[in-house]
């Protein structure tokens, strides 16, 4: 019995090394088993070691099966049993080392005649291999149709005929067409007609490879979507015929677009590039031109070679131009710069200099600096055309000269460097009879005396000194004087000799004089105004006195001044606070003893200074402008006061009214009179303008040609101060007068010996006379006077003898008490005038 068991013990350890030998090595296992599952038949292989097949069980290959797969292949085999049918199962098996084989058991019942089951024949085979090529195959059917199912891109796979036979769900979001609307298809239905023949291009013979192109597949909605299509062409191994397309494409809508932008963008770069001013230009990291657009040359007419490979300090034409120092600056310190404007060299010519105004700015890649873009602009003709505006801003254009601004530029400054430190003198220069020059010869020979004068007077002081011409013959010399006045009188008598060295003009040799005002620093003003100001006042007290002289200003001239500027200040407000009243002066006709009429005079009342003088404000009227509205108001309010005393008392009087020079030259003049009598309704023949000799003769044909203008509107006009000008003959018979006013000069004055006063006026009334022209004795204070001029048949007289100068009221009271009842009472009309004034 041991033996028995001994020899049945190492039968059960015989089939397991067995069975375990099996698991590890055998590759194919050909058995036969009967119905107890002993082996009665394993092939050659397999029987490696044993002596018989009948000490192996199939129970002893059960342990060695894969746990996870020993219930399924258990249910098999038992239901194949339980049917008496074949089976096939796989399964793992684990061999010693713990690695995994896969096995294909498939077995076939052996029946019995009588049909029952006798055993199985079977086989084992090792399929590992297999397997693993299978699951590889798997994972990798997997992995593509991941990749096809998630992609972006389109994949598609066309059949020989061009139907699509698979197609990536990214159709759906590009196209909107989900794979089942498109598979069984034609691919080119869905093509743009335009780009079909791109695509059925049939690939060279023979060949697969990638093929690239563009083009449009329509939407399920209806519009067109560009694709950036690949397809490469399947072909059979053997045969080499076309079986299929393979093709990935991807929407490049929104790129072609881009792309399209690109090229708008440029092509709008180009063409503003192209008609702007300016050009582009690039430079490296060391400050090295590298890039100039065509403007370079279109503007400059250079070639970008030219200057390629140049710097800004190889270009610049001078190295201390505040422009150039700026725009290196900002290079240094890599900062952009805007609008820096600086001379540039043109290459191949030095004296060319080019003004170039430029901007720029740092650029990086990839937070590296690469150098500096920007653009440029030739500007030489603005600043040549700034440079020229500003001379004529500040110099004088005949002499070349600093002209007012500048002068008083140049004097602040000169006083602020200078302050408490050595004197300056102000010199206001103006020159002796000047218009004398021009009336005599012409402008152009006063324009080249001018000219002369300002070279002497540069010439007379020191090269750090300042010379000005204000205008006219006005000039400023603003000189540095160490010893105060004494320096002064000695530079002013250099400055009048200068001036008074003769002049030769066209053959003329004309001999100057000039009026020379001096102003000190500091003593009498510390500012450029105050001291221009005093040097002009000073500059007035000179021509007073005769001219060709100078004169230091004085505190007293500075009190003359402030009056005067308080006086032009009053004046500006004068008429709109009310402050002027017309007069009215009676002229008697000595024929009739009547009033005739009467002159309008022009009085000011200040409400703190008084009753001023018209010999005060009426020549500053005329230097502040002011005349001419002035001269409107009492034009408008005599001719509204004549009128209504005629048709209120029924008379025809004639008012006259003064005109200034100033006046005579407005072209609103003949506006001004046509107005003021279109608003009072006076007839033209009752209203007289009374105009100087010397406005008449200053322009004579301008004056000439607004005096018939006057005279078409049918008013008259007389000459006042008739005699004490020039050129009274010739004026007499040029101008359309219809009056002279005799000077009282004439009645008051003596006259040299040989010639009586009665003679003299006798001969000027009968002049008038022949002229047709009435005559007006202004100044009669006395019955004499009076007495003789009505025999010398004089037409009106006015004066004090006759009446002063009336306020309306006072004038129309005596409209009222009437001209008669005025009289003496002495009977006799010749002795009327001895009781006119009340």
């Amino acid at each position: 019995m041991t033996n028995s068991t001994d020899m049945a013990s190492c039968s059960d350890v015989s089939r397991r090394m067995l069975a375990r030998r099996l698991t590890d090595e055998a590759e194919m296992i050909i058995w036969e088993a009967d119905a107890d599952g002993r082996c009665v038949y394993l092939n050659p292989g397999a029987m490696k070691g044993l002596e018989t097949p009948c000490l192996v069980h199939i129970a002893d290959w059960q342990p060695f099966i894969h746990p996870e797969d020993l219930p399924r292949v258990t249910a098999v085999v038992q239901e194949a049993k339980r049917r008496q049918a074949e089976y096939q199962v796989q399964y793992r098996i684990l061999r010693s080392d713990g690695s995994e084989r896969w096995m294909l058991s498939s077995a076939a019942p052996r029946l019995d005649p009588a049909g029952r089951l006798t055993g199985y024949l079977g086989a084992l085979v090792d399929i590992t291999a297999t397997y693993e090529d299978r699951k590889r195959l798997a994972h990798s059917e997997a992995e593509h149709r991941l990749l096809t199912e998630n992609a972006l891109d389109l994949i598609s796979h066309c059949d020989a005929a061009g139907n699509y036979v698979y197609v990536s769900p990214s159709h759906f979001d590009i196209l909107g067409y989900r794979p089942q609307e498109l598979i069984g298809t034609r691919v080119y239905d869905h093509i743009h007609p335009d780009d079909l023949i791109l695509s059925s291009r049939p690939p060279a013979p023979g060949t697969s490879r990638l093929r690239l192109i563009n083009l449009r597949f329509r939407h399920k909605l209806g519009h067109w979507v560009w694709l950036g299509t690949s397809t490469r062409t399947i072909r059979d191994a053997k045969t080499g015929e076309r079986s299929g397309i393979v093709a990935v494409a991807r929407d490049i809508t929104a790129q072609l677009e881009a792309e399209r932008e690109l090229v708008r963008r440029e092509e709008r770069f180009r063409s503003l590039t192209s008609l702007s001013s300016d050009w582009y230009w690039e430079t490296n990291a060391e400050g090295r031109f590298t890039f100039f657009s065509d403007g370079f040359y279109t503007r400059l007419r250079l070639s970008p070679e030219q200057l390629l490979g140049t710097t800004f300090h190889d270009t610049t034409a001078d190295h201390d131009d505040p422009g150039f120092l700026a725009c290196i600056d900002a290079i240094v310190k890599r900062r952009p710069f805007r609008d820096v404007t600086y001379p540039a060299l043109a290459p191949g010519n030095p004296g060319m200099v080019r003004h170039i105004r430029m901007s720029g700015e740092p650029f990086s890649e990839n937070g590296l600096f690469c150098g500096y873009r920007g653009v440029s602009r030739d500007v030489t003709a603005e600043v040549k055309a700034a440079r020229a505006l500003e001379r004529l801003a500040t110099r004088d254009v005949l002499t070349e000269l600093p002209n007012r601004a500048l002068l008083d530029e140049r004097l602040k400054q000169r006083l602020n460097d200078r302050r408490g430190a050595v004197p300056q003198a102000v010199f206001f220069i103006d020159l002796d009879d000047f218009k004398e020059v021009n009336d005599s010869f012409g402008h152009a020979a006063g324009d080249r005396l001018l000219q002369t004068i300002a070279r002497r007077l540069t010439q007379s002081v020191r090269p750090d000194d300042i010379v000005a011409r204000l205008g006219g013959d006005e000039f400023v010399v603003v000189a540095e004087c160490k010893y105060g006045a004494t320096s002064a009188t000695r530079i002013a008598q250099k400055l009048c000799a200068a001036v008074e060295e003769p002049v030769s003009v066209d053959g003329h040799e004309i001999k100057g004089s000039t009026s020379i005002g001096i102003s000190l620093y500091p003593q009498d003003g510390e500012s450029s105004e105050v001291l221009l100001q005093n040097a002009d006042t000073a500059l007035y007290r000179a021509k007073a006195g005769g001219g060709g002289s100078y004169c230091f200003f004085t505190a007293e001239m500075g009190a003359a001044i402030r009056t005067r500027l308080l006086l032009q200040s009053a004046l500006r407000h004068a008429m709109q606070r009310g402050q002027f009243e017309v007069h009215y002066q009676p002229r008697m006709d000595l024929r009739t003893l009547q009033i005739g009429g009467m002159e309008a005079l022009l009085r000011w009342t200040h409400p703190e200074l008084g009753a001023i003088s018209p010999a005060q404000f009426i020549p500053l009227a005329e230097e502040t402008g002011l005349i001419d509205e002035i001269g409107a108001w009492v034009l408008g309010q005599a001719a509204r006061q004549t009128q209504e005393w005629n048709r209120r008392y029924g008379l025809s009087l004639q008012v006259s009214v003064n005109l200034s020079t100033r006046q005579l030259r407005s072209a609103e003049l003949v506006a001004t009179v046509a107005d003021a009598l279109r608003v009072s309704a006076l007839p033209p023949r009752l209203l007289e303008l009374e105009l100087t000799e010397t406005c008449m003769i200053e322009d004579r044909d301008r004056a000439a040609s607004m005096m018939k203008q006057l005279k078409a509107l049918g008013i008259r006009l007389a000459v006042d101060d008739f005699g004490t000008g020039h050129s009274s003959l010739a004026y007499l018979c040029r101008f359309p007068l219809d009056c002279v006013k005799l000077d009282r000069s004439f009645l008051l004055h003596e006259h040299p010996e040989g010639i009586s006063p009665d003679q003299l006026v006798q001969a000027m009334i009968n002049l008038a006379h022949a002229l047709k022209l009435s005559v007006v004795a202004e100044g009669v204070e006395s019955k004499e006077q009076l007495e003789f001029l009505r025999r010398q048949a004089c037409d009106e007289a006015q004066g004090f003898c006759v009446s002063a100068p009336l306020a309306p009221n006072a004038f129309e009271a005596l409209l009222q008490e009437g001209w008669e009842n005025r009289l003496a009472g002495s009977g006799r009309q010749a002795e009327a005038g001895m009781a006119l004034l009340p």
